[in-house]
């Protein structure tokens, strides 16, 4: 029962995720900690493997569709990413050690919530705000770190943020910044395996809930890619706005419960 539960959630949330160019770890991983089979680790690897599979199952099928990549901003925004994210996983850590981890956790909570805000405000009024197309490929790099070293310390793996730049920073419409966020996601996810794997830890889950993790995300992946390339600009739009505003209301609602555990 419990695998069925899994392969439900993470098909759900790969889906859904995978239509507007967001990571999917904001759901899953929640949903599999509330669940509670199994210690916070471990949904944090199952949640990781599900995201990576769906991006590669997502671009695969986006390239496979005709959609071309700008190699410059992916691979220099993608490559700030990963050391922005290192920057912002040292800097958790020394507050952490710092301040305290549950005093740090509230803050992260506090600080997520209003940037999902910030970036739901963001995405109602673009239209009405500059939009840059940024080419040379140190100040991408720069952009990419920035981006990197928030999402990472806000544990929003990217996604939300991706998408926001994306449009401000390149002038790209949803459907493309969508695609390109997922690019920029299956880099960070696949450096996050590889230290693993090096390490021996990726080896030691069952293979049951890494199937149970895997096989849905790519199934999650195709069909989340298959509404992107068939949906009008206004109607994903309207889809990614509904989204935010839940994650918003799910970011509040936790930022609340730990200020409330202080």
């Amino acid at each position: 029962m419990i695998y069925l539960v899994y392969v439900v959630a993470i098909l759900v949330a790969t889906t859904v995720c995978s239509v507007v160019g967001l990571g999917g770890g904001l759901i899953i991983k929640p949903v599999l900690d509330a669940i509670g089979y199994h210690d916070v680790a471990t949904t944090g690897m199952l949640s990781s493997l599900a995201v990576f599979t769906m991006c590669v199952a997502s671009l695969v099928r986006q390239m496979r569709s005709g959609f071309s990549f700008d190699r410059t901003v992916v691979v220099w925004i993608s490559l700030g990413s990963l050391i922005g994210g290192m920057v912002g996983a040292h800097v958790f850590s020394m507050l952490a050690a710092a301040y305290g981890y549950a005093l740090v956790k509230a803050v992260q909570a506090a600080a997520l919530s209003l940037t999902l805000v910030l970036i739901l405000v963001y995405t109602l009024i673009s239209d009405r705000l500059p939009h840059f197309r940024l080419k040379n490929p140190w100040t991408i790099g720069v952009a990419g770190l920035v981006l990197g070293a928030i999402s990472v310390f806000l544990g929003i793996g990217g996604g939300p943020l991706n998408v926001a730049c994306m449009t401000c920073l390149f002038s790209y419409s949803l459907k493309e910044a969508s695609v390109y966020s997922l690019a920029t996601i299956f880099f960070s996810q696949a450096s996050k395996l590889t230290v693993n794997a090096l390490s021996g830890v990726l080896f030691t889950f069952d293979v049951r809930y890494v199937l149970a993790s895997v096989i849905p995300a790519v199934a999650g992946g195709l069909m989340g890619t298959r509404i992107n390339r068939r949906s009008h600009e206004r109607v994903l739009r309207g889809f990614y706005v509904a989204l935010m505003v839940a994650l918003t209301l799910l970011s509040v609602a936790n930022c609340v419960l730990s200020l409330k555990s202080l």
